[in-house]
């Protein structure tokens, strides 16, 4: 009898300490999964209002996992785009990925997991009335800082 009980409570133990931490995780991803899927397509980027000290305004087209992100230079008269644009594009692809940071632990993994797991992109498009200046694809999982927040433990 008491071989049994002994039994029993090792498992619900290890149920409890492992098993329960990982439902908490998959639970914590569907949330973030459904919210990302309900990203409006028409929504605008509000941090992308000035970039590289040039007006623009943007829009995002939800294609989960894939958003495209489209930049439109207001009063840029350019046929060529000015490189420190195109700089400014391609660290500020990666840079989203630092505010997870702030985040705690389980929705920063969750967050970190599913971009991973459902290979998220954004395709940057930079047009203005000339039509399209540039194009700037990246794979969330594939940003230089990528690891670094993943394993990034809390304080």
């Amino acid at each position: 009898m008491n071989i049994t009980f002994i039994i029993i409570l090792l498992t619900t133990l290890f149920v409890y300490l492992y098993g329960y931490p990982a439902y908490k995780l998959n639970q914590e991803e569907d949330r973030v999964r459904t919210s990302m899927k309900n990203i409006p397509s028409n929504a605008t980027a509000n941090n992308l209002s000035n970039i590289a000290g040039i007006e623009a305004h943007s829009e995002i087209l939800n294609q989960y996992p894939k958003f495209v992100v489209y930049i439109f230079l207001d009063h840029y008269k350019e046929v060529k785009l000015d490189p420190k644009i195109s700089s400014f594009v391609k660290s500020f692809s990666c840079a989203a990925i630092d505010n997870l940071k702030t985040y705690p632990q389980l929705k920063r993994q969750a967050t970190l997991n599913i971009m991973k797991d459902d290979h998220h992109e954004f395709e940057y498009i930079i047009q203005n009335s000339y039509g399209t200046l540039y194009t700037h694809r990246q794979v969330m999982s594939d940003c230089p800082n990528f690891q670094s927040v993943l394993h990034m433990k809390e304080a």
